[in-house]
């Protein structure tokens, strides 16, 4: 029965995968990761409209989560689409390493907006920039237990803004965008820079969420999930093998 569901979808077009399996949905992997100790704090650095905070208070009810969105009119939206949801907290300025005011170039999708330079930017405005350090000290959150950064290129300056922290332990998983292949047209950071510079800090690989492939480029897009190897559980649900 089983051979003949796979078989009758691979025939349609659909291809079955097991549960269990890492690398297929984020929110499944972290939460059986952290089953022992479930997330309480999330930072939704990149925030755009608001998507991945809904998702995330959806798969993680208990955790307050921080979205963090520079752009005006984005930050507009998120405020808009989050109201509903008790848990989430907006900051309209963007995370790195130092604090101040910094220019941001905007793009035509909103999700494309980097403090990098893009291609075709429209314009480009000044906004405020906090340490990740810093709003944990002033907002009084210890353990961030996961930290996700999509900010088209700018992830390891979130990250060393994060040092102290990082330091002591206290950043449970981070789930990054990343690019495989880097290309000047792609202003996203290197996996491979991003995998040195945590494993540098403790941090073991999980998965990889593809994305996307650009054929013209030969760029892969995806988003990486790392754990913070001291604070990995000893077991987990299902068939994921002891990783500590």
């Amino acid at each position: 029965m089983k051979n003949a569901l796979k078989y009758l979808a691979l025939e349609s077009g659909l291809y079955i995968a097991n549960s269990c399996r890492l690398g297929i949905d984020v929110e499944l992997d972290l939460a059986r990761l952290s089953s022992d100790s479930p997330l309480q704090t999330i930072f939704d650095v990149g925030a755009n409209f608001g998507q991945t905070a809904c998702r995330f208070a959806k798969a993680f009810p208990s955790a307050a989560i921080c979205s963090f969105e520079p752009v005006p009119t984005s930050y507009s939206r998120l405020v808009e689409k989050v109201k509903s949801l008790p848990k989430v907290r907006t900051f309209n300025c963007a995370l790195g390493e130092a604090v101040g005011t910094v220019q941001i170039n905007i793009a035509a999708s909103a999700g494309s907006c980097s403090i990098r330079s893009i291609k075709a930017t429209l314009n480009s405005v000044d906004v405020s920039i906090q340490t990740l350090d810093n709003i944990c000290d002033s907002n009084r959150i210890d353990v961030v237990d996961l930290l996700k950064i999509d900010v088209e290129g700018f992830e390891l300056p979130v990250l060393r803004g994060a040092s102290r922290r990082l330091s002591a332990g206290k950043v449970r998983y981070i789930y990054a965008e990343c690019v495989l292949a880097p290309n000047a047209e792609m202003p996203h950071t290197s996996f491979f820079d991003l995998h040195n510079f945590l494993s540098e800090r403790g941090f073991c690989f999980v998965s990889y969420y593809a994305e996307s492939f650009d054929l013209r480029l030969g760029c892969a897009l995806g988003n990486v999930l790392y754990a913070f190897r001291e604070r990995l559980p000893g077991s987990v649900p299902g068939s994921i093998r002891n990783i500590s």
